[in-house]
C-alpha cells in the first residue's frame, strides 16, 4: 500500500464534501486541479485513472486523488454505485512511502514558550485501499449534513471533522501495522518505560524481550530515530522537566527520582538535551507563573 507523506502544520483546508449514488453508465469526468479529491466507495465499483495509474474501487474502496494530476473515469460504473467524495487543499505530498516505513514512534521536540514556529510534522494518507468502513462513514454524514447548510456558524466544525476523517484514514495505516520490528520497537519503549528508575542493562532487555539486544536497538531506530539509551534519556529528561516546574525538590533529588543518581551526570545531561541547566529550566519556568 502506498502513502502519501504530507507536512503540517498547515492542516488540509476543506473545500467540499458529497455523496451521492451513481447509476449505471455514469463515469467520472475529465479533471486536473490543484484540490485533493478523496473518492470513498460505499457499493458497487467505480473506475478511476490517474495519469497512467489504473484503479478499481470496489466496497470500502478509498482513493486520494493528487492535484495537478490529471484523472478520469476509464469506464462508466455498471451498477448502482455508492460514493462519497472530499474536496481539500493542501501542499502536494513531499513523497510517497510504505506503511512500514513510517516511524510512528519518532520523537518531536515539544515546543516552549519561547518558540515562534511549530515542531515539523506529517501525516500520511494512504493513496489507494479498501477499508472497514464502519468508523467512517458517521463522520462522512455529519460532514455530508453540515455542508448541506454550510454557514459561518459552522465552518469551524466542518473543517475540524475534516482533519477528523483524515485521522481515522491515516489510523488505518497505523493500526495496520503488525510487522516484527514495529512491534518489537513498541516493545522496547514500553520496557523502557517501566525500567526507567534502574540501572540500563543491554543484558536484561534482550532477557527479557527474546530478541539480541542489537536486533531491538535496530528496531526501535528505524521508527524512533533513536537508540535504546538515547529513548531513556529523552523519557528521563521529559519526567525532570515536569518535577522541576511542579516540585520543590532539589536537582539531585529530581535527578535521583527519574533514575540518574549522579547530580553532576544529570546536570550535563539536562543540558545537552536542554541548551541549560535544571536550575536555569527552574527559574525560566517559574518567571511565567
Amino acid at each position: 500500500m502506498k502513502c502519501l507523506v504530507m507536512r503540517i502544520p498547515p492542516l488540509p483546508q476543506f473545500i467540499t464534501v458529497g455523496h451521492s449514488v451513481w447509476p449505471p453508465g455514469m463515469q467520472h469526468n475529465k479533471r486536473n486541479f490543484q484540490v485533493y479529491d478523496v473518492i470513498i466507495v460505499v457499493s458497487g465499483k467505480h473506475y478511476m485513472t490517474e495519469e497512467d495509474e489504473v484503479y478499481e474501487l470496489g466496497v470500502g474502496g478509498i482513493l486520494v486523488l493528487e492535484p495537478g494530476k490529471t484523472h478520469w473515469g476509464h469506464r462508466p460504473v455498471d451498477s448502482d454505485t455508492e460514493i462519497y467524495w472530499l474536496h481539500f487543499v493542501h501542499p502536494a505530498p513531499i513523497e510517497i512511502v510504505q506503511p512500514d516505513q513510517i516511524p510512528w514512534s519518532t520523537l518531536l521536540r515539544q515546543g516552549t514558550d519561547k518558540d515562534l514556529e511549530p515542531t515539523e510534522q506529517f501525516m500520511y494518507l494512504p493513496k489507494f485501499a479498501h477499508l472497514n468502513l464502519d468508523s467512517i462513514i458517521p463522520t462522512l454524514d455529519e460532514m455530508v449534513e453540515l455542508h448541506r447548510s454550510f454557514s459561518m456558524k459552522n465552518a469551524l466544525q466542518l473543517h475540524a471533522l475534516t482533519s477528523h476523517l483524515l485521522y481515522q484514514l491515516q489510523a488505518v495505516l497505523h493500526t495496520g501495522l503488525d510487522t516484527r520490528a514495529y512491534s518489537l520497537s513498541e516493545k522496547v519503549i514500553a520496557y523502557l518505560n517501566q525500567h526507567l528508575l534502574t540501572p540500563f542493562s543491554a543484558e536484561n532487555m534482550q532477557y527479557t524481550l527474546h530478541f539480541h539486544f542489537d536486533y531491538l536497538s535496530r528496531c526501535l531506530k528505524q521508527f524512533t530515530g533513536l537508540s535504546p539509551l538515547q529513548y531513556r534519556h529523552h523519557l528521563q529528561i521529559e519526567k525532570a522537566k515536569v518535577l522541576l516546574v511542579q516540585s520543590d525538590k532539589t536537582v539531585g533529588e529530581i535527578g535521583e527520582q527519574v533514575g540518574i543518581p549522579s547530580m553532576n551526570y544529570f546536570v550535563r545531561l539536562f543540558r545537552k538535551h536542554q541548551g541549560i541547566s535544571p536550575g536555569q529550566y527552574r527559574m525560566s519556568r517559574q518567571k511565567l507563573m
